[in-house]
């Protein structure tokens, strides 16, 4: 099956001082149980608005701490576009059967 797999390794180009947009203007989670293409779709929806993800975790809790999966987003979204990328994130979370939570600035 590995046969034809092929490895590519490329330079990585990495700013240490990215501007504006890896400043994190908000943190949001999004919880509940494991929704195939989670990810994908809020990377999306902040691609949609120009928004930029500046970090990312996904995770699935313990059992003590609620076996949910959690994913968290550390964003940079342009003023003009925060409400309704907010908006579009908790509708994609809510048609999901998902928890969003939503809180400003952040390091």
């Amino acid at each position: 099956m590995l046969a034809s797999a092929q490895v590519r390794v490329v330079p990585y180009s990495f700013d240490p001082e990215p501007g504006e947009a890896g400043r994190v203007t908000h943190r949001i989670a999004v919880s509940g149980g494991d929704q195939l293409g989670l990810v994908a779709r809020l990377t999306d929806v902040f691609a949609q608005y120009e928004a930029n993800i500046v970090r990312l975790e996904a995770r699935k809790l313990s059992e003590a701490e609620g076996g949910l999966y959690v994913t968290r987003f550390a964003v940079s979204i342009p003023p003009e576009r925060t409400e309704p990328c907010l908006a579009t994130v908790a509708n994609t979370a809510g048609t999901l059967g998902l928890e969003c939570r939503v809180e400003e600035g952040g390091p």
